[in-house]
């Protein structure tokens, strides 16, 4: 515990973070966000004026021409992205990213945004903490889930999530259908407060304010457990043109759904190439270099909008990468 305040200290108060900003300055961050709450609001203020005062806010266009080789990124260059189009990012992080004039891409689900699904991994989340049942026996997936305390549920609630981004996706498909059925939870149409999609026209909105609109799939699903190059098209083309046609305007920027390489695979990636897109982001943690990297496979740090102004400084400095999943 000493040595751990010790380094605190050295970080924050002996020039530790400019040392560690000095060593990344040549390489450009994209720090990766999903969702926001009014409570966090504070921490998400002074994360910004952070960036503003010790780092240089680019856009994924940006970062597109600098690998290009038709711009100059500058020195200590961050990006914000943020996953899933919820509209949460409307309330809570577009007004502090736009009081601080830092750029943004936010990366939108095609039927999520058009109203016709919610994101399967709140579904999971939603039925699980609604059942009533003590346990769940899943025979398909060769489980049991223990679900009597808060902290069980948890625990739970990531074990299937993990298991169904593993399993390919028409298996994923069924099995939701039959999860309310499982957990003896009547799960709604439409997702609850606080999971919530932006429709079009928030979408428009928030791009017309300079906002960059990405596109996240059509149905989010986990592209590596989608064999059919067909169905693969439909969810990387096909939402593309999609989204274009409901915003008016191009979406040029993609992101891998749960972006570890073993979600992704090299079909997806090729794919995403091919559908015209300029750029793709992934969940591999880290820093990148613009004579390195390649624009289809860009590296992302994960951030929350609730992490105090001392974990953010750090996290922006390099520190705190989760270990990584290959």
């Amino acid at each position: 515990m000493f040595w751990k305040k010790a380094a605190r200290v050295a970080l924050h108060k002996m020039g530790g973070l400019a040392v560690l900003r000095n060593r990344h300055r040549r390489e450009f961050g994209v720090l990766m966000f999903h969702s926001f709450g009014e409570q966090d609001e504070t921490n998400l203020q002074a994360m910004c004026s952070h960036i503003v005062r010790h780092f240089e806010p680019v856009s994924l266009s940006d970062i597109v021409e600098a690998i290009d080789g038709t711009k100059r990124l500058p020195d200590n260059a961050i990006a914000i992205t943020v996953d899933d189009g919820y509209k949460s990012f409307l309330d809570y992080g577009h007004p502090v990213f736009r009081r601080n004039k830092i750029p943004a891409t936010v990366y939108a689900v095609g039927g999520f945004s058009d109203g016709r699904l919610w994101l399967w991994p709140d579904q999971i989340e939603f039925g699980l903490w609604h059942t009533s049942l003590s346990s769940i026996r899943i025979p398909t997936l060769a489980m049991e889930l223990e679900l009597r305390t808060p902290a069980e549920k948890n625990e739970a609630i990531s074990v299937l999530k993990e298991t169904l981004k593993r399993t390919p996706n028409a298996e994923r498909l069924i099995f939701m259908e039959q999860f309310g059925r499982l957990c003896k939870v009547e799960i709604p149409p439409n997702p609850p407060a606080g999971r919530q999609a932006m429709t079009w026209d928030e979408l428009r909105a928030v791009a017309a304010e300079g906002t960059e609109v990405g596109c996240h799939t059509q149905n989010h699903p986990i592209l590596s457990r989608v064999p059919d190059p067909v169905e693969l098209d439909a969810e990387i083309r096909g939402a593309k043109q999609f989204m274009e046609e409901r915003l008016g305007f191009p979406v040029r920027h993609f992101c891998y759904p749960n972006g570890r390489p073993i979600d992704i695979g090299d079909a997806a990636i090729r794919c995403v190439r091919e559908a015209g897109f300029a750029s793709a982001v992934t969940c591999t943690y880290g820093f990148n270099s613009v004579g390195s990297t390649d624009p289809f496979e860009i590296r992302r740090i994960p951030f929350l909008s609730s992490y105090d102004l001392d974990y953010s400084k750090e996290s922006l400095a390099g520190i705190h990468l989760p270990a990584q999943v290959t």
